[in-house]
């Protein structure tokens, strides 16, 4: 049985209390690891998410310039040769420097949406990965043809709108 006082009680004693703070030692360490994953991973979480609504944007844009150039192309005329030509558009996807030494993909598509029956609209989806973690933003864009042989004929934000734009998860 142990007591405190005979001889060697002491080093027993600052023992039991260096085990007990080096086990306190270990697990706070531990704990301070799992907190650094899940940082990086929320980090890599919301980069993704950004990397796809950037794509996004970034296909939008030249969309909406290749509207402008089919609009002055003569063999465009009417609304599914515009829709045609829009949906053929070449898509590049922008490139992005790796993210905390993960590659950033980014594939982006476009396609009409058939389940619409009144009005034109494509369906535009960016889905970026990094690493392990894959985010999807999805936008819906209404095409609004004007025959541009008529005298007040005006090319404009109607013509090309973002009717939704939304994370798909």
């Amino acid at each position: 049985m142990l007591r405190f006082g005979s001889k060697g009680s002491a080093i027993l004693l600052v023992l039991l209390v260096l085990l007990v703070l080096t086990i306190l030692g270990i697990t706070l360490s531990n704990m301070d690891m799992v907190h650094l994953k899940i940082l990086s991973s929320e980090k890599a979480h919301q980069a993704a998410y950004y990397y796809a609504e950037a794509g996004l944007s970034h296909h939008i844009e030249i969309l909406k310039n290749k509207m402008e150039y089919l609009y002055t192309d003569p063999r465009i005329d009417c609304a599914d040769a515009l829709l045609l030509g829009l949906i053929e558009t070449p898509i590049i996807a922008p490139e992005f420097e790796d993210f905390d030494g993960e590659k950033v993909k980014l594939k982006i598509t476009c396609i009409k949406n058939k389940a619409v029956k009144d009005r034109d609209e494509l369906i535009l989806m960016s889905i970026c990965t990094i690493g392990k973690i894959s985010r999807s933003v999805r936008a819906l864009v209404e095409i609004r043809w004007e025959d541009p042989g008529e005298p007040d004929f005006q090319l404009d934000h109607t013509n090309f709108s973002i009717v939704g734009w939304e994370e798909i998860r």
